[in-house]
This record gives structure tokens, sequence and C-alpha cells, in this order.
């Protein structure tokens, strides 16, 4: 099969798939799986109960709202950035959900639209085969995963047609969302406009989105697969406009993970083409392609991951056991890997692999006892280290110290102490920062394995 019945097919395997789930359990999936940001964000123990779908909407007035603020929760990126998430208002959250679920068949329409040539990869709804009718329970598992699958297994499959990759992305994307522009790209800019008392679901949703943000037309929260959903409502205008643009004369392939697209293309000039109509596009919706993430590259450059074809000699996913020497050397390179690519998800990638297929630790350490414990304290203290490099990865760290600590605290009573000094310096160091993701975390890791810390001073 080309990649083009590859990727249309998965574009219309998806609107075959979601059109079987009833859009009542899709709004209930909306509210109780997806308000908070995914896992990694936040512990477990923030969870969603009694939100339910109301019969009409909290805020009946659109014209008349009352201006409410986004919840935020970060983590530093580097020195002076952050990796910024958002909660929004349980009233203008529900209303959202509300007005999807009366226009589902529009949205379906829109998002899958019959004129399309760049296909999405990004449905933030878990819809599988094995599970027809019903919503998944991985939030973000099956699009990551075909995603790459198509980036790296596909695209090479069919690449002999091709000549040349091209590839961009938008700078900031969610942050620079002008929320207009939802409705432009469900109902067309002056169809929009002309709407004054907020009949159409994108003018409904624009207002709800900027009155949860304190009035603000631009920018929307980065967390709740909601937001994700809008982001695609938008997306999906921009690549119908491009699909209808770009000439019927240029043979190209294309796909789209997010603000991520890439190009098949046969010739550099075709790439360049296509490039610009993006570019054109996007600044029509008020938004920027990413000129430091642009690029028209011979294949098959750009089709593999660099940061993970360096990793790929090292990997120990496929080793039963890992020697606890071979853990500290393989942390080392991922981290060499990391810094030279950053902001991909190798340490993830690595940490991952630390454990089996039913989440035990593949680990061992030195048959010594005194030696044991102190290559399980150094364990720790190498994670924690790694953690510095990339502070997204705190929960996967966490989740190796809860490993360590309930499997050896009967043979090491002192681990209890060591794990409560650890925890105890690294949320002084939290709280001067002024991280709330970290304290979040530490606190939820304290109490779930009973480290008996009191964190009210």
């Amino acid at each position: 099969m080309h990649l083009r019945e590859h990727l249309k097919e998965h574009f219309l395997e998806t609107k075959s798939l979601l059109k079987k789930i009833p859009p009542t359990e899709v709004a209930y999936w909306f509210l109780k799986e997806g308000y908070f940001p995914e896992r990694y964000v936040l512990p477990p123990s923030f969870k969603v109960s009694d939100f339910k779908l109301l019969e009409e909407p909290y805020n009946k007035e659109l014209s008349d709202l009352t201006r409410r603020q986004i919840a935020k929760i970060s983590y530093p990126k580097t020195l002076l950035t952050s990796r910024e998430f958002g909660i929004i208002h349980p009233w203008n959250y529900h209303d959202i959900v509300f007005h999807f679920y009366e226009n589902w068949d529009l949205l379906i329409d829109h998002l899958f639209h019959d004129e399309q040539r760049i296909y999405s990869y990004s449905n933030p709804i878990p819809v599988t085969k094995k599970n027809k009718g019903r919503v998944g329970r991985i939030r973000a598992g099956r699009m990551i995963y075909e995603w790459l699958s198509m980036a790296e297994n596909d695209m090479v499959l069919d690449a002999g047609k091709y000549q040349f990759i091209a590839r961009t992305d938008i700078s900031n994307f969610y942050s620079s969302i002008y929320t207009h522009t939802i409705p432009w790209s469900l109902h067309g800019r002056e169809g929009s406009l002309v709407d004054k008392c907020f009949n159409l679901l994108g003018n409904k949703v624009d207002r709800l989105l900027q009155y949860s943000n304190d009035g603000r037309t631009n920018g929307i929260p980065v967390g709740p697969a909601l937001t994700d959903f809008i982001a695609e409502i938008v997306l999906s205008g921009v690549d119908v406009n491009v699909s209808r643009r770009i000439d019927k004369k240029v043979d190209f392939q294309a796909a789209r993970f997010k603000d991520d697209y890439r190009f098949l293309c046969s010739s550099e000039e075709d790439g360049q083409k296509i490039l610009q109509e993006i570019a054109d596009v996007l600044q029509e919706y008020n938004l920027v392609i990413n000129e430091k993430k642009t690029s028209i590259l011979k294949l098959p450059d750009e089709v593999y991951r660099k940061h993970d074809r360096e990793y790929f000699p090292y990997s120990i996913r496929d080793k039963k056991k890992i020697s606890f020497k071979l853990f500290e050397h393989t942390l080392l390179v991922a981290l060499e890997i990391h810094r030279r690519h950053p902001g991909t998800s190798i340490l993830e990638k690595f940490i991952s692999e630390l454990f089996d297929n039913d989440k035990h630790l593949k680990v061992y350490f030195s048959g010594s006892s005194n030696k044991k414990l102190q290559e399980i304290k150094k364990m720790v203290e190498l994670l924690f280290f790694a953690k510095r490099e990339s502070q997204k990865i705190l929960c996967h760290v966490l989740a190796v110290c809860e490993q360590l600590y309930i499997t050896y605290k009967k043979q090491y009573k002192i681990l209890k102490e060591y794990f409560q000094q650890r925890i105890c310096y690294e949320m002084k160091i939290a709280s001067e920062k002024r991280s709330t993701f970290e304290v979040v975390w530490y606190i939820f890791f304290s109490r779930f394995i009973g480290l008996g810390l009191d964190f009210q001073e």
C-alpha cells in the first residue's frame, strides 16, 4: 500500500471510529479524563469526580460573562523559560463540552473534510479498532504511536517515489492561537463576524475560552484534552485551505502531528511552494511558521529521528536484566544525547526501558549487602541529577524511587530515613524556586509510599 492510501485510510478509519462512539460518551470522557493535564504533569491524586454533562450550560448569557483566570502550573525548560500548563474554570470547560456535544456531527465533518490532503495524526480522543464504540483508556497513546510508525516506517516504504522531505512547525503554537480563528475555521471569517449573538458554535467556544482567560483573545491553555481538540479544529481549517491552494500538479504526501508538518515531495522547488502556502495561510490565522524548524532535505534525512539513531546502539529495551553498571553507563549516554538534542524524550525513553512488561524494575545490584545499598543510593542520586537536566522526567524518576523503596525497605530500614532526607532537600529547593509542579509531586510521592513527612511548615 502506498503512503497516500495509508494516510487516507488512517484518516478515514479515525473518522469511522469516532462516529461509532455516542456523543454522550465523548462528552463524559472530556469531562472526566480530559479536564486535567496528562498524568506526567500532575500526580494521579488529581482526579475528576461528579463532573456531569448537564441539560443546559452554566453560562446562559454569553454576552455577559464573568472574567475568570486560568489556573497555571509549570516546570522550567531552560534557565529563563518554562513549560506552562493550564486548568480552565469548570463552568467554562463544561459549557464548551456541552456545545461540542450539541454540534458533534458538524465537528466530525470539519475535522475530516473531503478536500483534505494533509492528514492529521493528532486526534486527542483515544480510539482503537479493538474497542469500537468506546473511548480508549490511554489519552495520547494511539496518536503518538501511529505518528511515529508513519513517520519512520510508512514514509520510508514510499520514499522511492520522492526525493525530498519538507518539515515545519508553528512558533509558540498554543500561546499564539487567536481565539477568533476558532469560528473562522469552522464557519469562515465573514460568516463568523456577522454573528453578533453567539449563535454559531465557533463563536460560543471563542467567547467561553476568552472569558476563562481574563477576556484575552490570544492563547489557549496547554494541557486539557479540550484545548488539544480546539487546536485540531483550528489546524484542520488551515490544512483544508493549504490543500486547496497547492497546485494539483504538485505531487506530495503530507501528514501532521499537532503543529508538526511533514511533506514528501519530488523536488526542492515543490517543497518551497508547499512551505510558502503554509506560511501564507498561517499568517491569515495570526500564526507564524517556525523558521528554525523549517527545512527541505534529501531523503532519507529527517525521516528517522537523530536522537533515536544515536541511542539505538545503547538501548536496554530488550535486556531482561540490567546490571547497575550498565544502568549507570547507559544513563550517561542518554544524558549526552539529551544535551545534543534538547527537548526530545530520550530520557523518558531510557527510564521506561528500566522496567519490564509487568512494570517491574530490571536493574540488579551487587551481591554484597553494603555495596548493594550504596548502589541503590547512587542510582537515586544519578536519577535526580538527570532530573535537573529535564524537569519533566520527575514523575518517571519518582516511579523508579518508589520501586526501589518498596523492594528494599525491609532489607534496609535506613532507606526510609534516606528518602525522607532526599525528598525534604528536593522540596526545599522546589519551594525556593516556587515550583508548584515539583512540590505537588513530592507531597504525593511521600504520602503514597508512607514516608511520614509533614510539609505543613
